[in-house]
């Protein structure tokens, strides 16, 4: 079976359009959604309408943009080092206010984490490890394969899907695969959306990182023609641009 993997696409319709016309090439039976759909980029409802339309493919968990939409915001980010900023909570309730009704529904159905068993190999999914209270464990941005596990030590699975660091990071050892294939969304200074795929044969695990070219200028000119809260510091943090 063929499994095509994305996170983070952070209303970045145009880094998904060509991701999932990969996937379409490919003959992906299924896709991985580990969350942030929506948040930071220009076209939320599109890129929601957009996941809808392979709903019957789609495997999805929410991350915590999609938790602010539907539990609201918090007072602190990032591990509760910081609080969110005025600009950063009106640019959250900017993408809040362009979903439509449909797609609030829709992401409301996601899981906070999920299992999954495929050719009899247990898929754990999840935007990024959580305690036993629901919070976020400590980010670490290129874990090593003791720090997956001890990320990982309560569960029970053959391969962890996550995101939220918006970096790649994939270990395995044993047959047992940590996968974090990056932002599909932010490309930084890149014009790169990132993806993978993972082959489950019976035994037999492959993954391929894909690293898909396309035009990200088209991305930050829409974002700087709207021009929505925090749009500028958004074209600086995830965009690279100056």
């Amino acid at each position: 079976m063929k499994i095509g993997i994305i996170t983070d696409v952070h209303s970045n319709i145009n880094a998904l359009n060509i991701v999932l016309n990969e996937f379409d090439k490919i003959e992906v039976d299924k896709i991985i959604c580990c969350g942030d759909i929506i948040g930071i980029g220009p076209n939320p409802e599109e890129t929601v309408q957009e996941l809808m339309k392979n709903k019957d493919k789609l495997i999805a968990v929410r991350g915590n943009h999609e938790q602010y939409l539907l539990e609201g915001l918090p007072k602190n980010v990032h591990d509760d080092k910081r609080a969110m900023s005025l600009e950063e909570i009106d640019n959250h309730e900017w993408t809040h206010s362009k979903l439509s009704e449909n797609s609030k529904n829709f992401i409301s159905q996601f899981k906070i984490s999920n299992i999954i068993e495929i050719e009899g190999k247990k898929i754990y999914i999840v935007h990024y490890p959580i305690n036993e209270n629901g919070i976020y464990k400590k980010h670490i941005k290129m874990p090593t394969i003791k720090q997956n596990e001890e990320m990982f030590s309560e569960i029970d699975a053959d391969i962890f899907i996550y995101g939220h660091t918006h970096t790649t990071s994939i270990n395995n050892k044993n047959n047992k695969w940590y996968i974090n294939q990056g932002s599909l969304g932010c490309p930084v200074k890149t014009n790169i959306a990132n993806a993978g795929i993972l082959e489950i044969n019976k035994n037999d695990i492959h993954y391929k990182q894909l690293k898909i070219e396309y035009n990200v200028n088209e991305v930050i000119q829409e974002i700087d023609r709207l021009k929505f809260p925090f749009y500028k510091g958004i074209l600086k943090i995830f965009y690279g641009k100056e």
